[in-house]
């Protein structure tokens, strides 16, 4: 008995040291203490502390923010009126981290910094309440290196490496032109300050990549500043009490990409059917519908879906026609829709839609919701109304669970998914003002950045509630952290209808590739662009085929008309435009097992489907100065044409030492390469340059879209003349004499 009772006491002591054991945390993390309170912390060999008291990692402060918002767009002004440098006071070491009070002096009221290794990560970080010091901000230094390059920062359309520069964090309109210097910024910050600079943009968030293979997330909605423009410190300026901090090292960017999206949460999969053919986005009703889709049948441009985004109807402002904000199948203009949704299904056409978080003043949906008080309040506590662009609106305050369930199950699922819907643009959810009031009690400058994360939340489980994950797809523009976790596909937003890099074609790539990294792998884009300004800004034929030839190599092949129809080149203008859009939509269906493949490896492990070439090549210097061109999957390398009236085109080509692969012209398979290496290629219309891996198990797919040859019809079809309201086409040359007139002023002054 004696020996058995000694057995089981054995038996109970080594149990309960195997389980306090595991509730010990080990620390992933290095702390090295200095001398006169200085301190070190590594991660995976790699230092991102580097504290003194001549350069502290930490600073609190006091100051005011103004926040003045134009339409989505806004102006955001910081006063500081101190800043203190923290020293640190004391260090204790509990069994799981670091605990650090941090204060400017012996006397004033210290912070407390908890150093851990939490929820998968290497280094987080917890600062206590900043309200109880008498502060109402931080900026935190990770420590970094003069040539060190970052990336991420969520969609950054400007620039890839986003070294030398502030970007804040708030989600907003991306503005027209995006580049100060120009002439169209200037004209759009004429009208309601919207003319955006290198930072705007609807989905920021706050994380980034370092190329010394590690990446920063701060874990709250705050406004927020990620500073690249010093030398020895990436500095994060956070307005209000800080959530967490969190710090991950890897041994490779798609290493560190699928622990951030474990964190934040991945997309799902595509629809089958979207890779299918085009999504053509349209206007007009039913009939134009019908003939819109004969018009394909006839040039044989393969259709997976008609997206008709005035489904609710319309209406005509100085901008051009807007949709009518009142979520519900508008009979009139769209005569047996649902009719013609279960006939178009038949053919393997799904038809798709539009809607917002926002509706019409003039609207019946209004209504229901005013009078439950469904909407976000003002300071009077009465519904906020705000002016969209020459209509009102109100906005659904999705922080009360009463409304939040409402649209979801009245609106979206009974008035789109109920319809029949194959998808829909969500679109929306930047322009959150600052003076708003919520449900929740939350301050707007906390909801702000929360809220298209709330949107995309609302669309994904009217979804999957309904039965239809992996059937419906819907693709949003706004986004914050968390964003990936909600929608099925994101898209680039409002890009002006030319070539300019700020807010072209171009901007697209870089916008794709941040945004994979920052966890969002599944965009696309419109194809053509969409901001119009006739006769100063219109879409050429060159733009919309330039267009339609990169979005070949993506996951989604969906246009639009753009904010003025009429005045653009579109896919239907000519018969030469359309037998080269067919072939290109040809090319984009037989990519289809090749895209489904991609598509899945991003729901699976967070990769994105298209991705930088430092991503998949980090051992290649070549790589990282590749800003526009891009990886789709593992083995095609896309070089999209960006430049109007060029025929050769420069491609890098990264040494390729994984797949001990040569790299094949798409177009000629004669043309192999090693890498690294500088090729120029031929690159006529119609042939955007694209090259792939000589041991892909895809390659005969390869070899068959290449070898589709190029549609040659003599034309000599003129610029189709805009045909739009002619006020608004003398305005806008009104506009631009002005804005000249304007330039020249400020020139003498």
């Amino acid at each position: 008995m004696v020996t058995d009772r000694i057995t089981m006491r054995i038996l109970v002591y080594i149990i309960l040291s195997v389980l306090t054991a595991q509730q010990v945390k080990s620390k992933d993390y290095t702390f090295q203490m200095g001398t006169d309170g200085a301190f070190t912390v590594w991660i995976n060999n790699v230092k991102v502390i580097d504290h003194t008291k001549e350069k502290p990692f930490l600073y609190a402060g006091r100051g005011t923010t103004d926040f003045k918002e134009d339409r989505g767009n806004f102006d955001i002004r910081d006063y500081v009126l101190q800043r203190l440098d923290l020293k640190l006071i004391s260090r204790t070491e509990p069994t799981d981290g670091d605990d650090l009070t941090m204060a400017f002096d012996n006397t004033s009221s210290p912070l407390v910094v908890k150093l851990r290794s939490e929820e998968g990560h290497s280094l987080t970080i917890d600062i206590s309440d900043i309200g109880n010091a008498g502060f109402d901000r931080v900026w935190i230094r990770i420590a970094a290196d003069k040539d060190e390059e970052v990336y991420g920062g969520g969609e950054q359309f400007s620039y890839l490496n986003l070294r030398g520069r502030p970007y804040p964090i708030w989600t907003r309109e991306q503005g027209v032109g995006r580049n100060q210097s120009t002439l169209v910024t200037f004209m759009a910050n004429q009208m309601h300050h919207s003319g955006g600079d290198y930072h705007t943009t609807y989905f920021p968030q706050p994380t980034f990549y370092s190329r010394k293979k590690y990446y920063f997330h701060h874990g709250s909605s705050n406004y927020a500043v990620l500073d690249f423009s010093r030398e020895d410190a990436h500095e994060v300026f956070i307005l209000g009490q800080p959530g967490r901090i969190y710090l991950n090292g890897g041994n490779s960017f798609t290493d560190l990409v699928q622990k951030l999206t474990t964190l934040l949460g991945r997309m799902p999969e595509l629809p089958n059917w979207v890779y299918d053919g085009a999504i053509i986005g349209i206007q007009g009703g039913s009939q134009k519908m019908a003939e819109y889709i004969d018009y394909c049948d006839k040039y044989k441009i393969n259709l997976a879906g008609v997206w008709i985004q005035d489904w609710a109807g319309t209406r005509r402002t100085s901008f051009g026609k807007r949709l009518f904000w009142n979520w519900r199948w508008n009979h009139t203009l769209y005569p047996g829709l649902n009719e013609t949704i279960l006939t178009l299904k038949e053919r393997g056409i799904k038809v798709l839609a539009y809607i917002n978080p926002y509706l019409n003043q003039e609207g019946d949906i209004f209504k229901i919701a005013d009078e439950r008080g469904y909407f976000m309040k003002n300071k009077a506590g009465q519904t906020f109304i705000k002016d969209f662009g020459e209509f009102h609106c109100g906005t659904i305050d999705l922080t009360n669970p009463e409304a939040y369930e409402w649209y979801k199950n009245e609106v979206v699922k009974r008035n789109m998914i109920d319809l029949g819907l194959g998808g829909w643009m969500a679109d929306f959810g930047e322009y959150l003002p600052i003076d708003g009031y919520f449900y929740n009690n939350k301050s707007a400058r906390m909801v702000h950045n929360e809220f298209p994360v709330l949107w995309a939340k609302l669309n994904r489980e009217a979804v999957e509630e309904t039965g239809n994950l992996g059937k419906i797809v819907y693709w949003m523009r706004a986004g914050y952290s968390g964003t990936g976790n909600y929608s099925t596909l994101m898209w680039a937003g409002d890009q002006d209808v030319d070539f300019t890099y700020a807010d072209g074609l171009a901007s697209t790539i870089p916008s794709a590739l941040n945004m994979g990294l920052s966890g969002v792998g599944i965009t696309h884009f419109d194809i053509g662009g969409y901001t119009t300004f006739a006769p100063k800004l219109v879409r050429s034929a060159e733009l919309l085929l330039r267009s339609a030839e990169a979005a070949v190599f993506g996951p989604v092949f969906r246009s639009h008309e753009g904010n003025q129809p009429t005045a653009n080149v579109q896919f239907y203008s000519s018969p030469e435009v359309s037998m080269k859009y067919a072939r290109l939509s040809n090319m984009f269906t037989m990519l289809k097992n090749y895209s489904v493949h991609v598509v899945k490896t991003t729901a699976d492990t967070g990769i994105p489907a298209q991705r930088p070439l430092f991503m998949q090549f980090q051992d290649d210097p070549g790589s990282y100065e590749s800003t526009y061109q891009f990886m789709y999957g593992d083995d095609l390398l896309v070089a999209p044409v960006f430049k109007s009236g060029v025929t050769t085109w420069n491609v890098y080509l990264p040494n390729d030492t994984v797949a001990n692969a040569k790299w094949v012209n798409i177009w000629n398979p004669e043309e192999m390469y090693e890498g690294p290496v500088n090729v120029p290629v031929a690159a006529p219309l119609g042939k955007t340059p694209v090259f792939y891996r000589s041991t892909s198990m895809y390659a005969d797919i390869f070899k068959q879209i290449g070898s589709k040859p190029l549609i040659v019809v003599p034309t000599d079809t003129p610029h189709p003349i805009p045909t739009g309201s002619m006020n608004f086409i003398a305005a806008s040359i009104i506009t631009c004499l002005l804005a000249s007139l304007m330039c020249i002023i400020f020139s003498w002054v």
